[in-house]
Order: structure tokens, then C-alpha cells, then sequence
């Protein structure tokens, strides 16, 4: 089962940022991990509206890398007092998705947890976390919603790929107190080849049969490592609209899904249905590489 040997929640101080730390408390007590506060100090975006609402909490006779930098520290050594865990911090100049990328690229074993946008209301990405999960080094949740509390169901798409049963397995791992479910989404009017693993030359309903007893065989495995037993459904429909209305009908509070999606990847961007649910999903997502 995959270790998470630390957790990194980038924070810029936005109400965004301030779900996604919350939510990267939660995992690092879980997990028994360090947290690492990383801010990216931008001087190009200086100008922004999340750094104007900050600018009555500074110090205006120090330079603002500095004030951010105490900012910084003062919130780990709060954190750390209230929660108990190992709470580093990591400043680097620069936009926020190549110092993310920079500090992934020497910290192995890592989750970033990012907050959707700045304000986490509105649907969609902001630009940071859109950059950052387009090509990810390692796994990235997007929060959009503030709780403390574990994740109570999750939804994972799956398609009986290598890829995919790693990221439903992750998320087993990553939160063990959740009920999990799989979703496999058979659309038949479909030219893609979501189906890779599947015989070419069956019937529909061959198909669908084989792809039921595969799952259930996938689910059975992820069970052994699960609290509870992992529940597994296909569903004949467009996969991000079936993952969607999946997530809606449990009340899933994270969707799961790897970088690709369902479907052949043809370049190491994000899939076209992996960004479909991420931009569309209400509940948090997990893309895993």
C-alpha cells in the first residue's frame, strides 16, 4: 500500500488556501506526517486582490518578502501549537505552480494539497491550481470545501487500467476511514477505446459483464486494505458525465481520478475527462499521476 511520506499545503492566505491547510492538517494526523506550509512569493502579482486584503495584517516598514516570510512562520508555529504535528514552511519566489513543481521535484513521496481558486465558491480553477495539475509530479487534491473532519465517501474512476486502479488504491491508503466506490463508465455509443482491456469483438453485453466481474475482482483486492468494503458499479453512460452524477447521488465528499482519465492518453497533459470532472465536480478531487 502506498506511504504518503509528507503532506504540502500551498497557501497563499485566501479563504482557498486557508480549506485546502485545513484539509492537509486532517491528512497529515492521519497519516502521522509532517505538514510544509509552501508559499510562493510572486512579485509580479503583487498587485492582486488577495494582496491588498492582506496588506493590514504586514508590517509596512519591512521589505514584503519579509513580511510574508514572518507571516509564514508565524502561521506554522501556530498550526504546530494547535494541532500538535511538524509544521516546516517553504518560501520561494516566483509563480506558485513552478515553485510547487521545483519543491515536488526534490521531495519524493509527497502530496500537495491546493486550494480550486481563490475564492472557493466559484466553479472552475483559478490559474495556479489549473498549471499545477495539468502536468503533476505527484498526487494533487484540489479542496474546494473546508471541513476537518476524514472524508466520509469516495468516489473513484476507474477503468481497469494500471493507472487507474493505483489511483483508486491511493485513495484507499490516503483516507482509510472513508467508504470507497468504484465507477467504471461503459458508454457504448463511445468510439474511444476506454475498453483497452476488454475484448474488441464482444457483444455489448459481453463487455459490460466482463467489465462487471473485473471491477469486482479490483474491488474485492482494494477491500483487503479498505476499513470498509469497497462497493463497485458500471454505469453505460459518457464517463465525466457518469462520474459526475455518480459523485452527486452518494454525496461523495472527494472524486478520484487519474491524470489521464478514462481513455488512451496521448501526451502526458491532462485528460480530457480528468478535467471535465475537476472543473465540474462540487466535491474535492484527487488526480493522481
Amino acid at each position: 500500500m502506498t506511504t504518503i511520506r509528507s503532506v504540502v499545503a500551498a497557501t497563499d492566505f485566501s479563504p482557498a488556501s486557508d480549506a485546502a491547510v485545513r484539509r492537509a492538517v486532517q491528512l497529515a494526523q492521519t497519516h502521522g506526517t509532517a505538514l510544509c506550509l509552501l508559499h510562493a512569493f510572486d512579485a509580479s502579482a503583487e498587485g492582486s486582490p488577495k494582496g491588498a486584503a492582506n496588506a493590514q495584517q504586514e508590517t509596512a516598514a519591512l521589505p514584503r518578502d519579509i513580511q510574508m516570510q514572518q507571516r509564514l512562520a508565524e502561521f506554522a508555529t501556530s498550526l504546530a501549537a494547535q494541532t500538535g504535528i511538524e509544521v516546516t514552511v517553504h518560501f520561494a519566489p516566483g509563480p506558485p505552480a513552478r515553485v510547487i513543481k521545483a519543491y515536488v521535484g526534490s521531495h519524493d513521496g509527497g502530496l500537495v494539497v491546493i486550494g480550486s481558486r481563490a475564492e472557493p465558491t466559484q466553479s472552475g480553477l483559478g490559474s495556479t491550481a489549473l498549471t499545477v495539475v495539468r502536468r503533476p509530479a505527484c498526487p494533487i487534491l484540489i479542496v474546494r470545501v473546508a471541513k476537518d473532519k476524514p472524508y466520509a465517501t469516495v468516489l473513484s474512476a476507474v477503468d481497469l487500467r494500471e493507472g487507474s486502479a493505483r489511483a483508486a488504491s491511493l485513495a484507499v491508503a490516503l483516507f482509510p476511514a472513508a467508504r470507497h466506490h468504484l465507477l467504471y463508465a461503459l458508454d457504448e455509443d463511445s468510439d474511444s477505446d476506454s475498453w483497452s482491456e476488454l475484448e474488441a469483438e464482444q457483444s455489448p453485453a459481453s463487455m459490460y459483464s466482463q467489465a462487471e466481474h473485473e471491477l469486482q475482482q479490483m474491488a474485492q483486492r482494494l477491500s483487503a486494505a479498505a476499513r470498509h468494503k469497497v462497493v463497485a458499479v458500471v454505469a453505460d453512460d459518457v464517463p465525466a458525465r457518469a462520474i459526475l452524477v455518480g459523485a452527486a447521488n452518494l454525496g461523495a465528499d472527494c472524486v478520484v481520478v487519474g491524470h489521464h482519465g478514462l481513455g488512451t492518453a496521448t501526451d502526458s497533459y491532462l485528460g480530457s475527462m480528468a478535467q471535465h470532472v475537476i472543473y465540474a465536480a462540487l466535491s474535492d478531487v484527487l488526480v493522481v499521476p
